[in-house]
């Protein structure tokens, strides 16, 4: 039973690693994507939003699509941190 509880430790603790990664990029990107946004919206013009290869956003649709997938990648990251703490209860012996 001991060899069973180290190796599940162990792969918890990897899982962790690769999860705690994971999160801090997705809240990273939210807020990249959200200044991002805000500053094409203003009028820096080095920022590009294209829906497809070719189809340019609208400058005015920029702040809320960036708000919209910044939303979703919280609530992505929200998620990752419950598996977070998960794998972090589990991986206490």
């Amino acid at each position: 039973m001991t060899v069973k509880k180290l190796l599940s430790a162990f792969f918890y603790s990897l899982t962790i690693l690769v999860f705690s990664v994971l999160y801090a990029g997705l809240v990273l990107s939210s807020l990249i994507i959200l200044l991002s946004g805000i500053l094409r919206t203003i009028g820096f013009e080095q920022i590009k939003m294209n829906i497809w290869y070719g189809v340019e956003l609208p400058v005015v649709l920029s702040i809320p699509v960036a708000l919209l997938f910044s939303i979703f990648l919280f609530y992505c990251s929200k998620y990752v941190k419950r598996s977070i703490k998960f794998c972090v209860e589990k991986a206490k012996f």
